[in-house]
């Protein structure tokens, strides 16, 4: 998938360690519907305004005017951005998506790929080699190369003067075409894909630039059936796989942070969390085969595919949930120009927008459950609380979970459980955002934790019972209530007894129980949260132990 402008630059010049000095302003938040855009006043067509109908709701169907394959699309701010597709097609609107004008490309070739560099700079790439430059928006394409027995399927300008180009030749090798000056002069190298030392024939499908140095771009290995990545590390010259798959990959996008990931045949998504190291599989919840990939943000991305098949994740891949694209005709590319606003292409001529992330309108607030563990006895537990909190939201998702304990701040819930030690009465407040900024009304959960003290108790006979308990916390004991009971023998008085007693930290009282009965009853004595158990023998007012 090719990205839209704002990841791509961030990622360069982050990577160059240089400053951003487009003059490109993101203002983002969280809980809105829409994330604007800022662009200077001097860059002509770009606008602030998301121009998308209000009543579009989830993803709508944009009127583009033309029954040719559309294969890629490219915004490069929220209301102006541009198509290609089969025959030479190229599209551009400043309105949203909401009118479509068509441009003269100057070929009738299919066109696979467009890309914007800044606001004047587009490239464009497709079958007969054909490179299509313009530096003025596309008001004149000039065709740089067209006619030869190759195929070009991705481009990429990496900055003004830089650009790539990649496919096959016309031997089925990986075909790579880059220029250093702005497409007046350009090299073509082509490679096979190595494997254990076995280099094999294939195609490349997609092209990422981190910077003019380090690139990667997905392939279709041919025989065996498959797919790969490959990387090069010095602009194009070298290459080297670094996945080789059982499965044809089609795109390939990486985050701000470096995290990739790349889409292909049978629902399959590999990500990479090591800037291109690595990469494992994800689980899609699908078979279709994938065409395009994009990320507006470190969590949220997107993948369309064959049959209508759109995935959202919210995030970073750990979940991929299935969206609703009214269309069942195979989509071709996919970009989000912020994490809401977005546009898919594909066969027909069809072309799909949303302003809310893909999702239906949410107008339903999260939900969320506070669940609490520990050792009760009653209604009291005595020992720590886990606070656990689930917040769920049938749309946009959940945006961010609050809670606050007793009187202390509202804290943010970072998805681990809270552990709550002190002893005493406690409230829990608690409620969670979605994604669409609807808030869940304060729910609340009361809970005491009453630790046991720390006592020892010992028991003596003679005249009656007699126990000690020993206090060995740094907190007095007081009015503690206290609990003996006699199981066993017959006992004619004394079998139920109980009282209250204060006990000084680290010090000790005693509490006396008088029987009178015959057998060996067994003693249980319970005192605030401890108990003790003792076997004993009673004969009248005696007992012994």
């Amino acid at each position: 998938m090719k990205k839209n402008y704002v990841s791509i630059q961030r990622k360069y010049f982050k990577h160059q360690r240089v400053y951003f000095t487009h003059g490109l302003v993101i203002l983002l938040s969280t809980l809105s519907a829409v994330s604007v855009l800022s662009f200077p006043a001097s860059q002509r067509g770009c606008s602030d305004e998301l121009l998308i109908p209000s009543e579009d709701e989830g993803w709508g169907l944009i009127e583009s005017g033309v029954t040719q394959d559309i294969n890629s699309i490219f915004f490069i701010c929220l209301n102006r951005g541009s198509v290609v597709g089969d025959q030479g097609l190229i599209l551009r609107t400043g309105d949203s998506g909401n009118n479509w004008t068509t441009q003269d490309s100057g070929v009738t070739d299919d066109l696979y790929d467009i890309y914007y560099f800044g606001y004047t700079i587009m490239l464009a790439v497709g079958t007969s080699g054909t490179i299509l430059f313009t530096n003025d928006t596309g008001q004149n394409w000039s065709i740089i190369q067209t006619g030869m027995m190759a195929s070009y399927s991705s481009g990429q300008m990496i900055n003004e003067t830089i650009g790539v180009a990649v496919g096959v030749n016309a031997i089925f090798q990986p075909f790579f075409t880059r220029t250093d000056d702005g497409w007046n002069t350009w090299d073509s190298t082509s490679f096979y894909i190595e494997n254990d030392n076995i280099f094999y024939e294939g195609r490349l499908t997609d092209v990422f630039f981190m910077n003019s140095s380090v690139g990667f771009a997905t392939a279709i290995v041919d025989v065996p059936a498959g797919g790969a990545i490959v990387r090069t590390t010095d602009g194009g010259i070298t290459w080297e796989t670094v996945l080789f798959y059982n499965e044809a990959l089609y795109s390939i996008d990486f985050t701000w942070d470096g995290v990739g990931y790349a889409v292909g045949d049978h629902g399959t998504i590999v990500q990479s969390i090591d800037d291109g190291d690595t990469w494992v599989e994800l689980e899609s919840g699908i078979d279709t085969a994938l065409h395009a990939v994009d990320f507006p943000s470190e969590t949220t991305g997107c993948a369309v595919g064959d049959t209508g098949m759109i995935l959202r994740t919210d995030d970073a891949g750990i979940t991929w949930v299935q969206q609703s694209s009214g269309t069942t005709v195979d989509l071709r590319d996919v970009t989000y120009i912020t994490q809401q606003v977005g546009y898919v292409v594909g066969e027909q001529g069809i072309i799909l927008g949303t302003h809310t992330g893909g999702y239906p309108p949410d107008i339903t607030p999260p939900q969320t459950i506070c669940t609490l563990s520990g050792t009760m006895q009653g209604d009291v537990y005595v020992s720590d609380v886990t606070v656990t909190l689930n917040a769920t939201d049938d749309f946009s998702g959940v945006a961010v979970t609050q809670y606050k304990l007793d009187d202390g701040p509202w804290v943010t819930y970072e998805a681990t459980p809270v552990l709550v030690t002190e002893n005493g009465d406690h409230l829990l407040w608690f409620y969670s955002i979605d994604n669409a900024g609807n808030i869940e009304e304060e729910k609340s959960v009361a809970f005491t934790i009453q630790h046991p003290p720390d006592l020892t108790m010992t028991v003596e006979g003679g005249f009656g019972y007699t126990v000690t308990i020993e206090n060995h916390d740094s907190v007095e004991l007081t009015n503690a209530t206290w609990d003996f009971t006699l199981d066993g023998g017959i006992i004619f008085f004394g079998k139920h007894q109980s009282g209250m007693i204060t006990i000084q930290a680290g010090g000790k009282n005693t509490v006396k129980a008088f029987v009178c009965g015959f057998g060996k009853p067994v003693v249980t004595f319970h005192i605030a949260s401890s108990q003790e158990t003792w076997e004993s023998r009673v004969f009248f007012f005696f007992v012994g132990l």
